[in-house]
């Protein structure tokens, strides 16, 4: 990893991720769908020998209980489940939902705004916050002992009677006993164990080799090239284990397509404005660049292979191997161990073979750097030819802004600009060609063709220092999508409102003619998805693809830009 991302990376890592708390806990049960009884550990059976048969759970809830399980030690699971099923049998209890919990309890622990009752996964998740919070304080008030089944008894008989009796009292002891029993049974059940003679059949069954359909090759290679890390090989051993390179698969948990995106993971990593992950092509240069992505994120946590806690962030969440600090300790079958299993097989694939042509140079270095003052004439376009791999590090780190004092940059307002992204060498763009767009419409990166759509305009803001940008052609002015803070909220075009902050920007001078561009409300810069990544398209460039808000990284080519004059 070249030393110039280094800063960024670690940046981006502890910034997080802006993907809701619900893109975590509808975790893609990605190979429960998928194969059938793969090899890990028997959790033990709790302490009673009692067993009470329950409702399978769904497939689609077992991901979630897996991801809530990790809300503190004494929950698992299999615990998880045993309480759904003792208050609800996984139905719908009357209109409560899963979690069968009361109208004031529901409000207090619905994870997320809007949260319905009817969603199994928001369900989930707020029995395990409500749950850990009362072993909490039982544990605080000196309870000893198996606080899950205290704190099953103070959903009973209330908080104070669990530490008037030190434990479970009489009262609560029938509906925790029931508990447990669902439990143990549970701790037995295939989607959370699998017997010996199981585990064999499987891995014989996935030993066999399956060749990438012609079609998708170039699709897989293009999306290998991306960063050095996802390789085409890792990358069709993922797609092997996600969908068996299924483009129409359905998952349990509303993954769609051969990269089995859920529809938050593709809103975050979606192409462009016309992909859909049911189109190969889009999918899996998608899928390319959210494992580049996620790689970067994990890089140098809890010492494990970046790539591994990628493989894992794709199926369980980021938040969750966050959470965890690793993979998450758990019985069900894990993406990772699956695709390492075809990896080796992939690599026998000659056609996934890494190009031997050296890299050339990437597009910061085309093109004389443009000082963006009035009177001076606008640099060379950049080549076309924009490189769509960086395995190589190609360049040194871009000069630091002096002193980061946000040094202004003038230019000539009112005039026509073409805003040029230093890294990518494309330009700011409006989705097809010269196509009048209603407010809303996010703005993309595409080669400079000199549309009209591509002109900006830059005039002076009511707020000292601040200019609005305006879409010469559409007449909307740049803003972040619903007035987001949050790193990585898309760029969109909007209603002039000259004194709302978030469509406001300060021109910062980033040296040799290249500037940032900073959002008054949210105080982030623009950017394009990723760590400096290589051009996520199938044809090297970075047509159609979103562009982006995220905090400022002094070393980040991609952060920065050019105006070109009209």
């Amino acid at each position: 990893m070249g030393v110039n991302t280094i800063e960024r990376i670690k940046a981006r890592r502890l910034a997080g991720t802006s993907m809701r708390a619900r893109t975590e806990i509808i975790a893609l049960a990605l190979t429960l769908s998928l194969t059938v009884g793969l090899a890990f550990t028997v959790v033990p059976a709790l302490a009673s020998a009692d067993k009470l048969k329950g409702t399978p759970v769904p497939d689609k809830d077992v991901a979630s209980l897996v991801a809530a399980a990790l809300s503190c030690p004494a929950l698992s699971p299999q615990k998880l489940a045993a309480q759904l099923m003792a208050t609800s049998a996984f139905g719908n209890a009357g209109g409560k939902g899963i979690a069968a919990m009361s109208d004031t309890d529901w409000s207090r622990w619905r994870p997320w705004p809007g949260a319905g009752r009817g969603d199994h996964a928001a369900n989930i998740l707020a029995v395990a916050h409500r749950t850990c919070e009362t072993v909490g304080s039982l544990r605080a008030a000196g309870v000893k002992g198996d606080l899950w089944s205290a704190a099953l008894a103070a959903d009973k008989v209330g908080v104070r009677a669990v530490i008037d009796a030190k434990g479970v009292p009489e009262a609560a002891q029938d509906n925790v006993r029931r508990a447990g029993a669902y439990a143990n049974w549970y701790a037995e059940q295939p989607e959370f164990t699998t017997k010996t003679d199981k585990n064999k059949s499987t891995k014989k069954n996935e030993a066999k080799a399956m060749d990438i359909p012609a079609g998708l090759v170039s699709d897989v290679t293009a999306a290998g090239r991306i960063c050095p890390t996802v390789t085409p090989v890792r990358l069709a051993a993922q797609l092997r284990a996600l969908s068996n390179f299924n483009p129409n698969l359905q998952g349990p948990s509303g993954a769609q397509g051969i990269a089995q995106f859920t529809p938050d993971m593709w809103e975050e990593y979606s192409p462009g404005d016309s992909t859909s992950p049911w189109n190969p092509d889009d999918a899996i240069s998608a899928l390319g660049t959210a494992m580049c992505d996620l790689t970067d994120q994990f890089a140098g946590l809890s010492g494990t292979n970046p790539y591994v806690l990628a493989l894992g962030a794709y199926q369980w969440g980021p938040d969750v191997i966050r959470q965890a600090g690793g993979l998450p300790r758990t019985t069900v079958p894990q993406l990772v161990d699956r695709a390492q299993r075809f990896t080796q097989e992939y690599q026998k694939d000659p056609r996934l073979a890494p190009h031997r042509t050296p890299a050339t140079s990437p597009a910061p270095a085309t093109g004389a750097p443009h000082d963006p003052t009035p009177g001076h004439s606008p640099s060379a376009k950049p080549s076309p030819n924009v490189p769509a791999s960086k395995t190589q590090p190609p360049m040194s780190a871009p000069p630091a802004p002096a002193a980061d004092k946000a040094t202004p940059v003038k230019c000539t307002l009112g005039a026509g600009y073409r805003i040029q992204n230093v890294w990518a060498g494309a330009v700011l763009d409006v989705p097809g060609d010269n196509v009048k767009h209603d407010a809303g419409t996010r703005v993309d990166m595409w080669k400079n063709t000199h549309a009209k759509d591509q002109v900006w305009t830059i005039t002076k803001a009511p707020a000292d220092g601040y200019v609005i940008i305006t879409n010469k052609f559409t007449g909307l002015v740049l803003a972040v999508e619903k007035k987001s803070s949050a790193d990585r909220a898309k760029l969109v075009l909007s209603a002039k409102l000259p004194k709302v902050k978030n469509q406001q920007w300060k021109l910062i001078d980033a040296g040799n003619g290249q500037i940032y561009l900073q959002n008054h409300l949210s105080g982030k810069v623009m950017d394009l998805l990723g760590n400096d990544l290589g051009a996520p398209r199938k044809d090297g460039t970075w047509n159609g693809s979103y562009v982006q808000q995220f905090q400022r990284q002094p070393r980040a080519h991609d952060q920065r830009w050019r105006l070109l004059k009209n």
